[in-house]
């Protein structure tokens, strides 16, 4: 039963923050076994998640987006994945369509599996991300820009 494998941690990079049309899009990498980093492939996911995401909202308006999201680039033994999140209503974790390509086209990017959220590997991350936004923005501790600036900050290691 290869899909009842015992888990292995994968190798997670974070990338640098991609600032784009009122965007600020967290990333990260995950690299299965035997993958190794190509910038071109990180760099057309970025490209592709700011043209998929709808257009940035205030983190000030409690009625939308807020502009801000994270990105999650992996690697995968039979394709790149790439699930993109972003927050709105203050609370609320959205998503757009999960992206994925072909290994034998990595930087081309179509629409993956619509009711995946994401795999085991990934969810460590979007644990992460969650935790940080209650941590950082949902609470009383300074103005709502300097706990953004604090969340922007934080990086799954």
């Amino acid at each position: 039963m290869d899909h009842l494998q015992p888990f292995r941690a994968r190798n997670v990079l974070s990338l640098p923050m991609l600032k784009n049309q009122g965007w600020r899009l967290k990333r990260y990498m995950i690299l299965a076994n035997g993958k190794s980093f190509d910038s071109s492939i990180a760099s057309a996911a970025g490209i592709e998640a700011i043209k998929r995401l709808p257009d940035a909202g205030s983190l000030m308006d409690g009625s939308g987006n807020h502009g801000v999201s994270f990105q999650i680039i992996h690697f995968a033994e039979i394709a790149v994945v790439s699930p993109v999140f972003y927050w709105q209503w203050g609370n609320v974790l959205a998503s757009i369509d999960q992206m994925r390509a072909k290994w034998e086209t990595p930087t081309v990017f179509g629409d993956g599996v619509k009711e995946v959220v994401g795999c085991i590997w990934e969810m460590n991350i979007i644990n992460f991300e969650v935790n940080a936004w209650t941590h950082a923005l949902l609470n009383n501790d300074g103005v709502p820009t300097e706990r953004l600036a604090t969340y922007l900050e934080q990086h799954f290691v």
